[in-house]
């Protein structure tokens, strides 16, 4: 009789690639550990704590499509892990997983001393919990939501996943979220959450209320909503209110006018056009602070992977920029499917190549499920 490999040594064979071998011999273990099933989970639980980050990630991966309960144990333990993209990992891995101890620790994360980007992946694994039934998700994120202590950008991402989740948040639960959002001291927060009462203005009225210097970002916020609300029409005149502008210029465009243009592309992104890409390309190169992060939340609600070469470009120039970029690629790379060898991706300039893997990781440990 032929003598068959024991599941065990094919098992430790398969861990000894996943951590010490290069990314082709991972791949290729994660498949194979991913086919062997539950079995691999305590021999991958023992190995996590001496991994590096790379073989740490890979095992999330096979963790991740181990539908048994007892992967979810590893996967509680990474929330915690030292290295940023390895948490978040693990923090999108347990939205898939609606279980009331997942909800538990990703809460804790929400409501903890927890760096900014972990609570915020924490609370986006929340919003899915609860999409998948999980009733307990909604109690942390609404205290976090109905906080008037917390930070406006956590609030905003809570909302916003909130209202766009599938199947949607019933609206008896929704709008009495809503009405307590709207009498919020905070101006971006209630803007965000007032219904539009500006459908009589006209579109051209409007379009110059959200270029006009000097407005509150509450003013502002107000007015890409009614815009907005008024659908595919308000796009010709957004178009031709960027083209009064002029093209983007480096250095050499005030603060108005740059404030202006990054309010077109955020409302042109709020209704899915991309009338303007080539425009939000030529500005997001120029790297103007002040507006940066509109123009990276337009790049991501946009989502076309032409922009990725100017993301990593973005990166390259000013390591800074790294986290809101790899926002945007996330949402780019969920929307247009891609991988690494996409034609998109393969554009990048080889001067700008590290900086694009060192994003694309990043922004791996942030994709949306």
């Amino acid at each position: 009789m032929p003598i068959v490999p024991s599941r065990s040594g094919r098992i430790q064979g398969l861990l000894g690639r996943l951590a010490s071998g290069g990314p082709a011999e991972r791949d290729s273990a994660v498949a194979g550990l991913t086919l062997l099933g539950a079995r691999v989970i305590e021999p991958l639980r023992a190995l996590l704590p001496t991994a590096n980050g790379a073989a740490r990630l890979a095992a999330l991966e096979v963790l991740e499509r181990i539908e048994d309960h007892g992967a979810l144990a590893p996967l509680l333990d990474l929330v915690r892990d030292e290295e940023e993209p390895v948490a978040q990992r693990a923090m999108e891995a347990l939205g898939g997983r609606p279980d009331p101890r997942a909800a538990k620790v990703l809460a804790g994360v929400l409501a903890g001393p927890a760096p900014a980007s972990r609570r915020r992946s924490a609370a986006l694994a929340l919003v899915r919990l609860q999409a998948a039934g999980l009733v307990e998700a909604l109690d942390a994120l609404a205290a976090r939501l109905l906080d008037e202590r917390e930070e406006t950008g956590l609030r905003l991402a809570i909302l916003e996943a909130l209202r766009a989740q599938e199947p949607p948040l019933a609206p008896a639960t929704l709008r009495p979220l809503l009405k307590r959002l709207a009498a919020s001291a905070d101006p971006q927060l209630a803007a965000r959450a007032r219904p539009t009462t500006d459908a009589a203005v006209p579109l051209e009225r409007l379009v110059d209320e959200l270029v006009a210097p000097a407005r509150s970002d509450e003013a502002v916020a107000r007015t890409s909503a009614a815009l907005a609300g008024r659908g595919a029409p308000a796009i010709p005149a957004l178009r031709q209110a960027l083209e009064r502008l002029g093209p983007p210029r480096r250095g050499g465009e005030d603060a108005p006018s740059l404030r202006g243009r990054a309010a077109i592309h955020e409302a042109l992104a709020a209704l899915d056009s991309r009338v303007a890409l080539y425009d939000l390309r030529e500005t997001i190169a120029t790297r103007p602070r002040a507006v940066m992060p509109a123009l990276l939340r337009a790049a991501g609600r946009v989502g076309d992977g032409s922009l990725v070469p100017v993301l990593a470009r973005a990166v390259a120039e000013e390591a800074a920029w790294l986290d809101e970029c790899a926002e945007a690629l996330a949402a780019i790379v969920a929307r247009e499917k891609l991988r690494k060898t996409s034609a998109a991706c393969r554009s990048v300039r080889p001067d700008h190549r590290r900086a694009f893997l060192l994003l694309w990781e990043a922004a791996r440990a942030r994709r949306p499920r």
